[in-house]
């Protein structure tokens, strides 16, 4: 072989041993943070495995026209083939783990009855476009809002404006600088998370009255795994939820009217997301499965980097419509959504 294939081969070879070990390493041991970080992006990995697929064909043909006595099977015409079949194996498996996730049915169409209309939108904490904010209320008109990211600066220039329009506020502070999860409502909002411990890292949890019958409602933002230390505190909140989710049903008594919704910061391919869906035993339905290759984020420095890490969970037929969002001056999408009563 000429200098050129030869280095070429090395280049193609390391690549394609890279990929397809530490792919395989993802898929067995998902819950190691570089793992995480890997599944989180699958979609991205199912075009890089169909590509290098291709390019691995590529070689082959390359390989056969140079070494036409093919009962050799020279080394390179051996390794190119081997990875050929994984590179195919591996589009197959995580192209069935992204497809599994997503119902085939469309999204659920409002039914008959009465309803209340729901914004959830994780705000971005430096979001200063607060005049397009209030084009968005103004323009879905929800009954509920729920907000995370919610600053002490968003408050302040759109206090009139919340005030006049939703009477009932409940807030759930973790910091000093920010105020974090914010509910504001038109209807009468019971905050049940004062009844039990929270610690350092707080999530709503609220009801509302409708006919006479308590509607319960979780607004959740996790912690951003950015970070090895922030992977593992958004693990422990979750296990936190987890475990205090198991503890109101069973005071509850009942699973029945529930919505759980926010930036959970984990996507469906994620060992994290696994362990809050177990907890619902099948119970409560990720609306979101109605809504195929959904990206509720996108990062703001390169917009082609997405993924699907704001969820909303809640009883079967108890919300009757879905649909999603852009949110100025924010990262993320919003979810519109109304709740059957």
């Amino acid at each position: 072989m000429d200098i050129y294939l030869s280095l070429e081969l090395m280049l193609y070879v390391l690549i394609s041993a890279c990929l397809i070990v530490f792919s395989g390493f993802a898929h067995f041991f998902p819950r190691y943070y570089v793992s995480e970080l890997f599944l989180s992006f699958s979609p991205y990995w199912i075009g890089i495995f169909f590509c290098w697929l291709v390019l691995s064909l590529i070689f082959l043909r390359r390989y056969m026209r140079r070494k036409p006595e093919m009962e050799l099977l020279p080394w390179y015409f051996k390794l190119s083939g081997l990875f050929s079949l994984c590179f195919a194996l591996l589009f197959f498996v995580y192209a069935h783990q992204f497809s599994s996730f997503y119902l085939p049915t469309p999204a659920p169409l409002s039914a008959s009855g009465s309803t209340i209309t729901v914004l959830f939108a994780n705000i971005h904490k430096n979001n200063e476009q607060y005049s397009g904010l209030e084009q968005l209320i103004i323009k879905t008109n929800p009954d509920v809002l729920l907000f995370v990211e919610f600053a002490d600066h968003h408050y302040e220039h759109l206090k009139t404006f919340l005030k006049a329009r939703y009477p009932y506020i409940n807030s759930t502070t973790w910091s000093k600088q920010f105020i974090g999860s914010m509910v504001f409502s038109k209807q009468k909002v019971e905050n049940r998370a004062d009844n039990f411990p929270q610690w350092m890292w707080r999530y709503g949890y609220f009801s509302l009255s409708l006919n006479d019958r308590p509607y319960y409602f979780y607004l959740i933002h996790t912690s951003s795994p950015d970070s090895y230390a922030h992977f593992l505190m958004r693990n422990n909140q979750i296990a936190s939820f987890d475990k205090d989710f198991a503890l109101h049903a069973l005071q509850r008594r009942s699973w029945s009217s529930v919505v759980v919704v926010g930036d959970f910061n984990t996507t469906p391919w994620s060992a994290s997301y696994t362990d809050i869906d177990r907890v619902f035993s099948g119970t409560l339905v990720n609306m979101s499965k109605y809504l195929p290759f959904l990206r509720t984020w996108r990062l703001f420095e390169a917009p082609f980097v997405q993924a699907h890490i704001d969820h909303i969970w809640a009883n079967s037929g108890l919300v009757q419509w879905l649909s999603v969002l852009p949110v100025p001056g924010s990262d993320h999408l919003a979810y519109l959504f109304q709740v059957r009563y």
